[in-house]
């Protein structure tokens, strides 16, 4: 007699119900970390990673272009040199000079005191075409996917790394290297600038092209060629000239340790704030230290981090080898050599982890790597900084402590968002125009924070809608604000605008949190980095075109005010713009030009509140020529455009500002930051919103 199929009993049938749900749990998390759905079509437009070390964007919807040699006179530089303009096409500027000679590098002021890699973003609606914008350095620019020819010529040989050229630079037996294409030029006048400084004279940079060698040799720079026939441009994470570039990093410190130097090999977005050379003297006995992705410290002082408690990645973009590494960096060549998938930094990891233990006896917080052959170290990661022990927990000055580098890892804007969390805490190498303007400046006192910071946090410590709501009010509070100020600097005075200190009630990371990065201790909310709002790389720092967005939004970072290199002339020519009530005394409606008072010594106007452009423009008409016009509030600073073309232009640069924050627990867990969220609109998604916010997830 057949029997018929039976039922589990109910008990297995939950064991059963509740494997499942495990199943489903980790496969949403696999899908979160590697990148959601509605991702994908971006993430292969702008080459990104949501653990990449080195947070370089390139977007491949600009089709690569040869290189063509630009027209027009040559251009005087402060050196004196003659130079040749030449058009960038989508790409950054830099200098060709048919002179040798060039002013000094400026001095950066130091780091404020105490007061990951780039999410992909998801694709925006169709919208006008735009190119990156050059660097403040500007002169000669190179085209977006332009390449070196890799032809060796005499200025390749006679810069070539020999014995002699190492042993005449090093340092006590050290020699500092980094490398870069003419790309980032700038960085590099930065990190050497930054090198000097700390009174490194043993350093040296690789010129992976002929255009950044010879700027280098310009400035007497300690250079070689690496000739290697890549991009001028951007690198761009992920992308096959990037991987090309990390090998290219790993032959040289086979190259140098060959030469019977101690190789401290650095990325040319590391910016060196002391001499960490005694500080390696320290360990005599370490074969590799590196640093490291560890979110908190296991040390307070200036010791390394204890193993295996800091055990999260090591990351490759600061680190000492020392003579006896060398079958290690011979092992790690022939790995990444033998598959062009596999990621330099993964296989470092491996190598390294590979047969780990401690010392029998313990020294200093050593420990044995690579099949016990290896003595290994974790720089203590706040002092060898991240971007995020750094820039967002300030974790080296909390601990009383000054950091020896940071690494401009952990953010989300690109190249340019390292370049303007560098500028934020004032370590970036910028040149004299920057800290002036033909016209001048705006800045402004945010209004009406402290209470809003109260309810800022995680609501819940949960990773739902609901543990976000106080810090999208605080964050949308800011940007409101930010809005009028954008209408207020560009479309009416044409100034720049100097960007207040900006909080925010929760981190940004690249899957779903209750607050923070896990594994960071730090308080919130925080000051925040601009990169965390808005997006710097695709939004306001493109060139877009004026006759659909309206003119550009020039700004400067919230610190520029505290920078030594600020003039006199720029910081003392200061009005204060009073926002009034209608009907007060001396306050302007438009009508006509706002007079100028002196009240304690302080000079300023009074503009009524809720002016058009146009009656904005007549009553600040009498302080024109004031350097920086500095607002009492943005809240009622700014009322409409006169002109309907000038209001869908502005509205429609402003719907490219908002960048993410990520993410909650969901299918599509990243809510996008709006400038218009309090006023009817339809975003670049094409949504339809009233005028009130809510936070929707996606897409």
């Amino acid at each position: 007699m057949s029997r018929g199929p039976r039922s589990a009993p109910p008990a297995r049938r939950g064991v059963a119900l509740g494997v499942l749900g495990l199943m489903l749990l980790a496969f949403f998390a696999v899908v979160f970390m590697l990148g959601r759905p509605s991702y994908l079509k971006t993430f292969n437009d702008l080459v990104h990673h949501p653990f990449d070390p080195h947070p370089i964007g390139i977007d491949k919807r600009h089709k690569e272009t040869t290189l063509s040699q630009g027209e027009g006179q040559g251009v005087k530089t402060d050196g004196g040199a003659t130079t040749v303009p030449r058009v960038l096409e989508g790409g950054t500027a830099a200098v060709v000079s048919s002179a040798p000679s060039a002013t000094p590098a400026p001095t950066p002021s130091p780091s404020p005191s105490p007061s990951p890699s780039p999410s992909p973003s998801p694709s925006p609606s169709p919208s006008p075409t735009a190119t990156p914008a050059p660097t403040s350095t500007a002169v000669v620019v190179v085209k977006e996917g332009e390449n070196d020819d890799g032809k060796i010529t005499k200025l390749d040989t006679e810069y070539t790394p020999t014995r002699e050229m190492v042993q005449k630079i090093a340092q006590n037996g050290y020699l500092m290297v980094t490398w870069a294409n003419y790309h980032y030029f700038d960085f590099v006048k930065t990190w050497v600038t930054h090198v000097q400084r700390v009174g490194v004279t043993g350093y040296i940079v690789g010129a992976m092209d002929d255009h950044l060698l010879s700027e280098m040799i310009r400035l007497k720079y300690n250079c070689f060629s690496m000739k290697s026939g890549l991009t001028l441009g951007d690198f761009g994470w992920g992308s096959p000239t990037f991987a090309k570039m990390g090998r290219e990093k790993i032959r040289l410190i086979s190259i140098f340790l060959k030469l019977d130097v101690h190789v401290v090999i650095a990325d040319v977005d590391v910016l060196w704030l002391r001499n960490p050379l005694p500080f390696f003297e320290r360990y005599p006995d370490a074969d590799i230290l590196t640093s490291s992705d560890n979110m908190a410290a296991t040390v307070k002082d200036e010791n390394l981090e204890k193993w295996p408690d800091a055990g999260s990645a090591a990351n490759i973009g600061i680190m000492l080898f020392r003579k006896k590494s060398m079958d290690f960096v011979e092992k790690w060549i022939k790995i990444i050599e033998a598959d062009d998938k596999v990621w330099d930094q993964n296989a470092f990891n491996d190598l390294f982890r590979r047969g780990v233990r401690n010392l029998e006896t313990p020294n200093k917080n050593l420990f044995l790597g690579y099949d016990g052959t290896l003595t290994m170290g974790i720089l203590p990661v706040s002092l060898f900084c991240s971007g995020h022990t750094m820039f967002v927990q300030r974790l080296g000055y909390k601990l009383g402590l000054q950091p020896y580098a940071v690494h401009a890892t952990f953010q989300f804007s690109g190249t340019p968002g390292k370049r303007h969390r560098m500028r934020e805490f004032m370590l970036y190498d910028d040149p004299p125009d920057y800290y002036d303007h033909t016209v001048g400046f705006v800045s402004f006192d945010m209004d009406g924070i402290p209470e809003l910071l109260k309810n800022a946090g995680p609501a819940t410590n949960g990773m739902g809608l609901d543990n976000v709501q106080g810090h999208f009010k605080l964050v949308n509070h800011q940007l409101q604000r930010l809005r009028h100020a954008f209408a207020i600097s560009s479309i009416i005075l044409r100034r720049a605008l100097v960007i207040p200190e900006l909080k925010c009630g929760l981190d940004r990371w690249w899957a779903p949190h209750a607050g923070r990065i896990p594994g960071a201790d730090f308080e919130l909310p925080f000051t925040c980095p601009l990169d965390h709002i808005l997006d710097l790389e695709n939004g306001l720092f493109r060139i877009w075109p004026e006759s659909e967005m309206g003119p550009s939004t020039e700004i400067r970072e919230y610190t520029f005010f505290n920078n030594s290199r600020i003039t006199p002339r720029v910081r003392d020519d200061r009005v204060v713009v009073e926002v009034c009530p209608a009907g007060d005394a001396a306050c302007s409606d438009g009508k006509t030009p706002a007079t100028l008072l002196t009240e304690g010594g302080v000079r300023k106007v009074k503009v009524q509140g809720g002016l058009l452009d146009t009656q904005l423009e007549v009553a600040l008409s009498s302080v024109k020529s004031a350097k920086v016009l500095h607002f009492t509030t943005m809240a009622n600073a700014f009322g409409d455009f006169s002109s309907a073309l000038k209001q869908n232009r502005f509205q429609n640069r402003m719907r490219q500002y908002g960048s993410i924050w990520c993410c909650v627990l969901a299918q599509v867990g990243h809510i996008h930051y709006d400038l218009m969220w309090d006023v009817p609109h339809v975003d670049k998604f094409a949504r339809s919103w009233n005028g009130t916010w809510e936070t929707r997830t996606g897409p």
